[in-house]
């Protein structure tokens, strides 16, 4: 089972139709300003490779890290942004800087069966960033990218679950399930993860839990794609009653 991290959600934000894996970051207009000033081109990195100054100079720094970001290397970038970070935390460009640490990390996310570092420092990095500058320009891009991040955990977690219940692992798929929904209660993969806590309940013979879930999910989702299913095994579980 592979998904798309990131949901349709993505496109409105890009306005690519993607979010991630193939997405151009030299395509975004954050920080255009800034990149004028810093004058970056392609040969940035070639002439500032042995600069005493790439390790302390805040603009070196910060054009090292805006090089490599439009040349897709985001790993590099976001380890240049970090130290930008560590070394100048009260210079005009640091709010820009975290945020673009954060966009570094986001854009290293891939598919839900990958591990989910990437999304849980993307996540990190936005969450400080709306911390430190609420009022800050890119603060509502980082809200949409945070929401993003905490959607593609709750797949993540779901992805999990389900193949514990797939290979019969009950506990394990209860636990994840469990996990998914006290961390992320009002995002839309809690959905399917109330059916699927109420069907794993339902093959551990915990009826009782069973139904508590499965009311659950019609309760909060009285549209749901899985209102028909969850009504047959709830009718199911009240006959053997």
């Amino acid at each position: 089972m592979r998904i798309n991290r990131i949901l349709a959600a993505g496109a409105l934000i890009l306005g690519t139709g993607m979010v991630l894996g193939g997405c151009s970051a030299t395509k975004e207009s954050f920080g255009a300003e800034i990149r004028k000033t810093l004058g970056v081109n392609k040969d940035t990195l070639k002439k500032t490779e042995n600069s005493a100054e790439k390790n302390y100079d805040a603009k070196v720094i910060l054009k090292r890290a805006e090089a490599y970001y439009e040349k897709d290397e985001f790993i590099e970038a976001a380890g240049e942004y970090q130290h930008f970070i560590e070394l100048h935390p009260l210079h005009e460009w640091a709010e820009y800087a975290q945020f673009k640490l954060g966009m570094s990390y986001f854009h290293q996310i891939r598919t839900i069966d990958r591990d989910p570092e990437p999304t849980q420092n993307a996540l990190s990095a936005f969450q400080k960033f709306l911390s430190v500058y609420p009022n800050s320009q890119y603060a509502g891009e980082a809200e949409k990218r945070a929401r993003l991040c905490e959607t593609d955990l709750a797949e993540h977690q779901f992805y999990v679950g389900r193949f514990y219940y797939k290979k019969g692992d009950y506990p394990a798929a209860i636990a994840r399930f469990n996990s998914l929904l006290g961390a992320y209660p009002d995002l839309p993969p809690a959905e399917k993860a109330l059916y699927y806590l109420g069907l794993t309940y339902y093959r551990s013979d915990a009826p009782d839990q069973a139904t508590e879930r499965l009311e659950e999910l019609l309760g909060r989702f009285p549209k749901s794609s899985y209102r028909n299913s969850a009504e047959k095994l709830l009718a199911r579980i009240r006959g053997n009653s």
